[in-house]
């Protein structure tokens, strides 16, 4: 029997109500979300703690205090290669996205596609 095991993603996001929300759709795509954090900081540390069981994708907003989407994107690139990097933001600013582009992040959504990118996660 070919049991396909879920995804397991790590997502950064300074607001706790968009934790609450991709916690419901990733659940809801069959994604097993197994990190919230408040800023890129508490990701990489809970990454370094947790080196032993990584998780396949790493979604980060592109605004967060302490450590941002884009600083977040290249530790990560640099530190855990194996994890697959997303942006998730409301912003609209080209070279905002651009920048996280160059930091290790294949594609970055908005918000409002949050849905599209979990679905593309577990295609």
């Amino acid at each position: 029997m070919d049991t396909k095991s879920k995804c397991k993603i790590v997502y950064a996001d300074d607001v706790t109500i968009h934790h609450v929300m991709m916690r419901a759709m990733a659940q809801s795509h069959s994604l097993e979300l197994v990190y919230c954090a408040a800023n890129g900081r508490d990701l990489i540390d809970y990454l370094i703690e947790h080196k032993k069981a990584l998780p396949e994708v790493c979604i980060l907003d592109l605004h967060m205090p302490i450590l941002n989407g884009i600083e977040t994107a290249k530790i990560v690139r640099d530190k855990f290669p194996s994890i697959r990097i997303f942006g998730l933001t409301s912003s609209s600013d080209e070279i905002e996205r651009i920048e996280m582009l160059a930091g290790g992040a294949e594609q970055i959504f908005s918000k409002e596609e949050m849905a599209a990118l979990l679905q593309q996660l577990n295609a």
